[in-house]
C-alpha cells in the first residue's frame, strides 16, 4: 500500500527540514511526499527543491498564496497513493507512524490517530487521544466531530484516497474552519472507521505565532453555514438538524468569547456580540432540539443564555479565560 503525504507549506523554513525528515526516515518506505508551496517568500522553496532532487518520492507544487485548504486540495489532486496522510509543515511524525497505519488502512476507509501536542522546545503539553472515541458509533462520531467535541483536523485522521476522490471531498477556502466540512464528508461517506492505538504518532507543535493561536471574530461561523448548505443539498438536513443547532450555538459562544478579548471598546464589543447572536438566531432551527449529547461540556451553561439573547456572562467568561 502506497501512502500519499500532503504538506501545505507557507514560510516554514525554521521547521520544514524536521517535518520532511520525519517522512523520509519512516520505517515503512512505500510513500510519496507532496509539498505544496503556498507562495512562501522565505527559504522554504529552496529547502523543498533540495529534497526533491535527493529523493524521487518527493514532489513539489507551487501556488500563489491561497491558504492551507486550497494547498491541501492541490495535493489531493496529485496524490497517487491508496491512502492520504496530512501533515502540517511545522509538525512532524513518529518514525513508525506508517508501519502502524498500514494494517488498519487495509481494512478501513478512515483511521484516526493519537496526537502529542508539544511546545516549540519539545515539552509535552498534552496527549490528544482520538482513540478514546473508538467505541463511538459512526453516527456519534459524525455528530461529535461536527460540533467540534471531537477535534476536526485533517492531520488527526488518515483517509482512503478513493473515498476523497470519488465523492469530490475537498477543503473549503477559509483560513480557519476549512477542515469542518471535509471532516464531516469523509466520515459520512466511509464504511469502516478505525483507530490507531499504539501510541501518539503525530507531533503537533504549538508555536506562539501559529494560526491556531490567533484570535478571530468568528472562526467557525462560516463552517456552520457550509455544513448547513451541504446537508440541505444532499437531502439529509432533517437527520442532522439538531446537531447543526448545537454546532451553531457552539460557534456563537466561541465567537463571543474571542471578541471579548479582541475588542476593548464596550460599545463596539456589544454591537459585535448582538450582530453575532442575530446570525445565530437566523440559522437556528427551532423546529428541532439541541443535540446536547454531542456538544462540548463547556458550552452547556450558555445554551439558555443565548436563547434569551443574553451574552454578558459569555463576555465575562471570555475575559477571564484570556486574562
Amino acid at each position: 500500500m502506497k501512502i500519499s503525504v500532503i504538506v501545505p507549506v507557507y514560510n516554514a523554513e525554521l521547521y520544514l527540514k524536521k517535518c520532511i525528515l520525519s517522512v523520509v526516515h519512516q520505517s515503512y518506505k512505500n510513500w510519496e511526499l507532496i509539498l505544496v508551496d503556498d507562495g512562501s517568500d522565505d527559504n522554504s522553496s529552496s529547502i523543498i527543491q533540495a529534497f526533491v532532487k535527493e529523493d524521487s518520492r518527493i514532489k513539489s507544487i507551487w501556488q500563489k498564496n491561497s491558504g492551507p485548504g486550497i494547498a491541501r486540495n492541490q495535493g489531493i489532486c496529485q496524490a497517487t497513493g491508496e491512502y492520504i496522510v496530512f501533515l502540517d509543515s511545522d509538525d512532524y511524525l513518529d518514525l513508525e507512524y506508517f508501519q502502524y497505519l498500514v494494517p488498519k488502512a487495509q481494512i478501513s476507509d478512515v483511521v484516526f490517530i493519537d496526537v502529542c501536542q508539544i511546545n516549540s522546545q519539545g515539552k509535552l503539553l498534552s496527549n490528544e487521544f482520538m482513540s478514546r472515541y473508538r467505541n463511538y458509533s459512526k453516527d456519534r462520531l459524525i455528530r461529535s466531530q461536527m460540533t467540534g467535541k471531537i477535534p476536526w483536523g485533517g492531520v488527526r485522521k488518515a483517509v482512503r484516497t478513493e473515498i476523497i476522490k470519488q465523492n469530490k471531498i475537498y477543503y473549503t477556502e477559509q483560513s480557519i474552519g476549512e477542515e469542518a466540512l471535509y471532516s464531516f464528508k469523509v466520515l459520512y461517506y466511509s464504511k469502516q472507521i478505525s483507530f490507531l492505538e499504539n501510541k501518539p504518532v503525530y507531533y503537533y507543535v504549538n508555536h506562539e505565532n501559529s494560526q491556531s493561536k490567533l484570535l478571530h471574530d468568528d472562526p467557525w461561523g462560516e463552517a456552520v453555514k457550509q455544513i448547513d448548505s451541504f446537508l440541505k443539498k444532499e437531502g439529509i438536513y432533517e437527520e442532522y438538524a439538531n446537531t447543526l443547532n448545537s454546532f451553531n450555538i457552539t460557534s456563537t459562544i466561541i465567537s463571543i468569547s474571542n471578541m471579548s478579548k479582541i475588542y476593548s471598546d464596550e460599545n463596539t464589543l456589544n454591537r459585535k456580540c448582538e450582530e453575532r447572536i442575530m446570525q445565530c438566531n437566523k440559522l437556528f432551527d427551532s423546529i428541532y432540539s439541541v443535540d446536547i449529547k454531542n456538544m462540548m461540556k463547556k458550552t452547556y451553561p450558555f445554551i439558555s443564555i443565548l436563547k434569551k439573547n443574553k451574552y454578558k456572562l459569555i463576555i465575562l467568561c471570555g475575559k477571564l479565560r484570556y486574562r
